[in-house]
């Protein structure tokens, strides 16, 4: 049976519900998926109550963005302790500091003469931590842009008229919280971040595994991660990064082969954390 351990909802930047991602993960016959919303455990609950009542196993994740050398990376976390009082104070840091550059964006479009508000954004963000996908979705619903991958181009993307950094751990730091929650830290979508040179220095920090398989990896790609992971002894995960259909993206749940033997060697690692 398909896993899929890289899904995102709207707790974060999805466009469906932790409860919609379920209900299509069970019509796609997953086995297991894992809720790994962008710096937010707000649509784990939700998701683990679907998962009981269509037999889906629900993994509690997270992608924590980060910082090393001035370079992005993602820290995925899984198996976390997602009620953590301590990890939920980490990331009300975060979600504070989201809220003010969203502001700071909206302030820049409004200079550059789009009619788009803070409550615009807001009503579309609901109760999920707010980011650059809701300001786009903003964008589209005013017609100022012709799809979401438009207003990222135009106004959203670093190097483009709006972007402002947004406020992130360190690397060493984002392994460093999830391990505190008890949980498994892997590098994310590393063919994307192109710093494999730096993979030793995440060994040193803590790091527990790598994402070999992703929907924008190539199989060349895939394979070279796959003997990294053997060579430094890593665990091995994966899935489609998904962020439902409205996104640059699209639909892509459940479209990357992922072996079922990596949700039991994550199983083996997150134990061996406890």
């Amino acid at each position: 049976m398909p896993v899929d351990l890289h899904v995102h909802t709207t707790a974060s930047d999805g466009s469906m519900s932790p409860g919609q991602v379920v209900e299509l993960a069970a019509s796609l016959c997953l086995k297991t998926i894992a809720i790994s919303d962008h710096d937010t455990v707000k649509g784990i609950s939700e998701a683990l109550a679907y998962g009981v009542q269509l037999g889906i196993e629900i993994i509690p994740a997270i992608e924590l963005s980060s910082k090393y050398n001035s370079r992005d990376v993602h820290i995925l976390g899984y198996f976390i302790a997602y009620r953590s009082k301590k990890l939920k104070d980490y990331l009300g840091i975060l979600r504070e500091a989201r809220v003010e550059r969203a502001q700071n964006i909206v302030e820049c479009l409004r200079r550059q003469g789009l009619g788009v508000t803070f409550k615009d954004v807001l009503e579309i963000a609901g109760t999920a931590s707010v980011g650059r996908p809701h300001i786009a979705r903003a964008l589209l619903a005013k017609n100022y842009v012709q799809d979401i991958g438009d207003a990222f181009n135009k106004y959203l993307k670093r190097g483009a008229l709006c972007f402002i950094e947004k406020l992130v751990y360190p690397t060493e730091k984002a392994i460093s919280i999830i391990h505190e929650a008890g949980g498994v830290a892997v590098f994310a979508h590393p063919g994307l971040a192109r710093i494999d040179e730096h993979i030793p220095d995440f060994i040193k920090m803590g790091l527990n595994g790598i994402e070999a398989y992703h929907a924008e990896h190539t199989p060349e790609q895939t394979e070279h991660y796959l003997k990294l992971a053997k060579k430094y002894g890593l665990i091995v995960t994966g899935g489609s990064d998904d962020h439902g259909p409205v996104s640059t993206n699209g639909l892509r749940l459940g479209s990357v082969n992922v072996p079922d033997e990596v949700v039991n060697m994550l199983k083996l690692a997150a134990n061996k954390r406890r």
